[in-house]
């Protein structure tokens, strides 16, 4: 799961896909800007922010809201290529097993202290504590330890040859930490980071407001005060941009965002995919061949019909940058016979039944995937039922794995290793709710990571991406665009694939 969007996560996501902590809390802290309705920028969003610490958020828009505070080593241009953010440049030696890192200079935290290497280190270990629970601490999963060379450089010493880990550290889940705020604890309740932004205040459910941070490094912040406010549907985002009440929305619907005159509306392909993740371990989807079926059974572009008009594309388990792959090893397009073949040969000649969950507080179109795909498998005889859960009881059911399949939208990245060895590499962090454990996947997904050349990277990942096809380990649906409508006086601001919100220090309202 890497995100959650209302509409809105991977699933960190992830989201995340895309990570999955809910937290109960909230904190205020008084401004030190005088504000008032006309310096607040109001950003409207259907989903909320879910949690302050950046270790543990796997909500998309806590990766967004976050953002604005937090820095990383390095970060995703529009192009999805890395570039320096706290780290000013990198080189790898010794086989790819050592990664080192200069740092940026002069940078300070919201607390005063000054960015060094011991931050590094400090944040670094702390995301490899299990008590933490960091949603992405299987990136880093190789790193022996974090070596500084003097105050503004940093050695990552690593077990094996490592060439992912660089995209991995682009991840709001690894940022940079105050080693203050990590001594006093403060950091689920007062974020404290060295981003463009400085946290005013959260109110669950309602909205997260923050401040220019006039002592950013990267520059003058032209925007006072950012508000993020929690709207209902993306039909009231829409009628507070006419009422002026919201200067962006963000927006993943297209019968919305189409509809929309007058307004400068951004689209661009998201850095995220949408999947139909299993449970492989028990029942009838623990036989290949049912899984096989279900695959066949899919007719993916009417998913992206039913789901979005059409404006999507189907998508295997990469859906952007160089190692991306559009169609499924195993029937890239519907093949009933196909399926029922697949049936016999797992012997439930008859079809099999099994239940699917969604969640539309998460994702707004997933109850239109469910019901397409849902009359898309009863074609070969596989009856599915959905069960539609609130937000919490989707996340907490899909991180103990509780669920035989489950309608997810999960992060990627354009690295393949990023964004599978956290589900399916050793010692995955997300083994739970990916459902499905093998040697050979793992070893697959090690030799991807390992690679030294940009043919062998293609050469690897295209193996990963075969056995995740042929083997049904989760259905892979779709990708789809996501909408930013801004005021016409509103400039500056530009939406990358991967959502972040950076560009808005630097945004404009004439």
């Amino acid at each position: 799961m890497g995100r959650v969007r209302g509409v809105r996560t991977s699933l960190i996501a992830f989201i995340c896909v895309l990570g999955l902590i809910v937290s109960a809390g909230a904190s205020a802290q008084p401004s030190s800007v005088a504000r008032s309705s006309n310096s607040v920028f109001v950003v409207g969003d259907t989903s909320s922010v879910e949690a302050l610490d950046p270790y543990v958020a796997t909500n998309f828009l806590d990766f967004q809201a976050l953002g604005l505070i937090y820095d990383t080593l390095v970060h995703f241009n529009s192009n999805l290529q890395i570039v320096p953010d706290l780290a000013t440049s990198w080189a790898f030696s010794d086989g790819n097993k050592v990664l080192t890192f200069q740092l940026r200079k002069g940078v300070t935290f919201d607390d005063g202290s000054a960015f060094t290497s011991a931050n590094v280190v400090a944040s670094l270990e702390r995301a490899q504590n299990a008590k933490v629970a960091d949603a992405s601490a299987s990136f880093i999963a190789t790193l022996k330890k974090v070596v500084p060379v003097g105050q503004y450089a940093v050695k990552l010493e690593l077990s094996r040859a490592d060439t992912s880990i660089l995209g991995a550290l682009t991840s709001i889940n690894l940022s940079m930490l105050s080693s203050q705020a990590i001594t006093a604890g403060t950091l689920a309740k007062t974020p404290d980071g060295t981003g463009p932004f400085k946290f005013v205040s959260w109110t669950p459910n309602n909205s997260f407001v923050v401040e220019a941070n006039p002592n950013y490094w990267g520059g003058k912040v032209t925007l006072p005060e950012v508000e993020i406010k929690t709207i209902p549907s993306e039909q009231s985002i829409a009628s507070a941009l006419q009422a002026n009440t919201v200067q962006l929305g963000l927006m993943t619907e297209p019968q919305v965002a189409d509809h929309l005159p007058g307004y400068n509306v951004q689209k661009v392909l998201d850095l995220s995919y949408r999947a139909l993740m299993l449970q492989d371990k028990t029942g009838p989807l623990a036989n290949v061949d049912n899984r096989l079926a279900m695959s066949c059974a899919l007719d993916r572009q009417q998913v992206v019909t039913s789901a979005l008009l059409g404006q999507g594309r189907v998508v295997g388990p990469v859906p952007l940058g160089p190692y991306a792959n559009p169609v499924p090893a195993v029937c890239p397009t519907q093949s009933v016979t196909q399926a029922k073949a697949y049936l016999a040969k797992a012997g439930d000649p008859s079809g099999f039944s099994f239940t699917a969950i969604t969640s539309t507080d998460l994702d707004a179109t997933s109850s239109a995937q469910a019901i397409a795909v849902q009359s898309q498998l009863a074609k070969a005889g596989i009856n599915m039922s959905i069960t539609n859960l609130a937000t919490n009881a989707y996340v907490q059911d899909w991180l103990k794995g509780k669920f035989q399949a489950a309608f997810a939208e999960n992060g990627a990245n354009p690295n393949p290793f990023v964004m599978y060895g956290r589900y399916f590499g050793p010692g995955a962090n997300l083994g739970v709710p990916a459902g499905y454990s093998s040697g050979a996947l793992q070893q697959l997904i090690v030799k991807s990571d390992e690679t030294t050349t940009p043919a062998a990277a293609t050469s690897a990942f295209a193996a990963v991406n075969h056995y995740l096809t042929a083997n049904a380990v989760w259905l892979w649906l779709f990708d789809s665009y996501d909408y930013a409508a801004l005021q016409k006086d509103v400039h500056g601001f530009t939406l990358p694939p991967d959502r972040q919100l950076r560009s808005l220090a630097f945004t404009t309202v004439s």
